[in-house]
């Protein structure tokens, strides 16, 4: 299957310097305050490579097991989600953090489908929609959410002025 179309990025530049940016994506208990979608997270161990991820659209919730893959303090983090139990590897998120003129940053969000979606897919119990239905709810879902993620996490990003940067 392709997974072109199933790709996203979404922009915007946050007037805090990219350390004080990063330091608030890598703490993913707070990755609920700004996500429609994401409610929360907790890493598994001091290690912070793994964590789960809590999730909810309407009355549905879940948790999914997660994989940080790059936390490059002030450029860029990154976590995979291996769905419910930890098995596939199904969605890279990321956040690359650029600096901008005058102490600001551009933060680039992205949402990228992986080649083990399908597999991850098919393991779950009753998914109530085929593979298709699924991937292009969640694409509209990512159009729809990240811009909203992003102005959230710049608005906490310039209200907390006392981060080092």
């Amino acid at each position: 299957m392709d997974l072109d179309a199933y790709r996203h990025r979404s922009s915007t530049t946050i007037d805090r310097p990219p350390g004080a940016v990063y330091d608030l994506l890598a703490d993913v208990s707070r990755m609920g305050r700004w996500s429609p979608v994401c409610t929360g997270g907790r890493y598994d161990d001091d290690s912070r490579e793994w964590f789960t991820g809590t999730n909810a659209i309407g009355d549905t919730a879940w948790e999914t097991r997660c994989r940080v893959v790059v936390a490059d303090q002030a450029r860029e983090f990154a976590f995979v989600n291996h769905g419910r139990d930890g098995r596939f590897a199904m969605v890279r998120w990321g956040f690359v953090l650029v600096p901008s003129p005058g102490g600001a940053t551009d933060v680039t969000q992205s949402w990228d489908v992986l080649p083990a979606y399908a597999d991850g897919f098919g393991a779950e119990d009753n998914p109530g929609m085929t593979l298709e239905q699924r991937l292009d709810f969640m694409k509209a879902m990512a159009e729809s959410g990240m811009p909203e993620t992003l102005a959230n996490l710049k608005r906490e990003a310039e209200s907390t002025r006392s981060d080092t940067p």
